[in-house]
């Protein structure tokens, strides 16, 4: 994983400085804080990895000629307006988050993350009216996620959950005189961010099936089955993935986006690779069930024996 890997020294200082920045806050803001980053530290064991927020202002830094300090600078933005943006989704998704313990945190790394940006982007009126077209984006999409079937009628209203994340995109491209080329890589980081949902969608479906939550696996079964208005059964979604071959289907959308991303112009090779990484995740679960529907087909005494053969 060389699109991760060539950058873990360099990751390292960037949540070190992160956690610098959030120390700062006043007490136990600061506590939390720290807390809640190392959730998604990329370098713990359990935490919840967002490589493609860490790392896309590094993967644009290799084609388009920026600084190491900027790119770091940005990437240190990244991290603080991820969490802010989680923080969001905990108060909005959980009936138990109190806003009185998430909000104050939450404008706390806000701030810190316009610090950052502000001095990289202080007279730049198309980095900011790009901001507030993102965050319209986003807030649009978690709206109305649960009224309108997005996998259905716009997928790119999928993608658009985590438009944020453009930002390191577009300033990529701007502290590089190519800002012309943002609308591709908006659309480049959309098709993306859809087969990133597909493969948390389908590690996620049960959560979300409890829940209640939309998820594009969930969303083509029902299609599938011809309702359009409740939610599948766990049995159905079962049978979908294990007996009708439907993740093949699933992972089929996939394919398409790695299709589509090879005919981009855009210099990003590793953001290309993080893709190619998602869609084989998909293939090697898709790959796995089919040989185990062989395995059972082949009859009790062949199944046996080959599942000895895998310990």
């Amino acid at each position: 994983m060389e699109w991760l890997h060539s950058y873990d020294k360099e990751l390292q200082d960037v949540f070190a400085e992160a956690r610098q920045r959030i120390a700062a806050f006043p007490e136990p803001l600061n506590t939390k804080g720290l807390a809640y980053l190392e959730q998604f530290n990329v370098f713990q064991t359990n935490s919840h990895k967002n490589y493609i927020c860490y790392l896309l202002p590094f993967w644009f830094r290799e084609g388009y000629g920026l600084s190491n300090r900027d790119t770091s600078q940005m990437a240190v933005g990244n991290v603080l307006i991820m969490l802010y943006f989680f923080l969001q989704d905990d108060l909005m998704d959980s009936s138990s988050a109190s806003a009185q313990e998430i909000l104050p945190l939450a404008n706390l790394l806000y701030i810190q993350f316009l610090q950052i940006y502000m001095e990289l982007f202080a007279a730049e009126p198309v980095f900011w009216s790009s901001f507030g077209r993102y965050i319209t984006e986003w807030a649009d999409s978690v709206s109305r996620e649960n009224m309108a079937d997005y996998f259905l009628t716009d997928q790119t209203g999928i993608a658009r959950k985590a438009s944020p994340l453009k930002l390191s995109s577009t300033a990529a491209l701007l502290l590089s005189g190519q800002g012309d080329k943002a609308a591709e890589a908006e659309c480049m980081l959309d098709t993306v961010l859809l087969t990133l949902q597909l493969l948390d969608d389908y590690e996620d479906w049960e959560e979300d099936l409890t829940e209640g939550s939309y998820n594009t696996l969930l969303a083509m079964v029902r299609n599938e089955r011809g309702s359009s208005g409740s939610l599948p059964t766990s049995a159905e979604v079962r049978e979908f993935i294990f007996t009708s071959g439907g993740l093949q289907r699933y992972m089929a959308l996939a394919q398409t986006n790695q299709s589509k991303l090879a005919t981009s112009s855009l210099n990003v090779p590793h953001l290309l690779a993080f893709h190619q990484a998602l869609v084989s995740s998909l293939l090697q679960i898709s790959a796995a069930i089919e040989e185990e529907k062989l395995r059972l087909k082949g009859g009790g005494l062949f199944y046996w024996l080959s599942k000895q053969q895998d310990l």
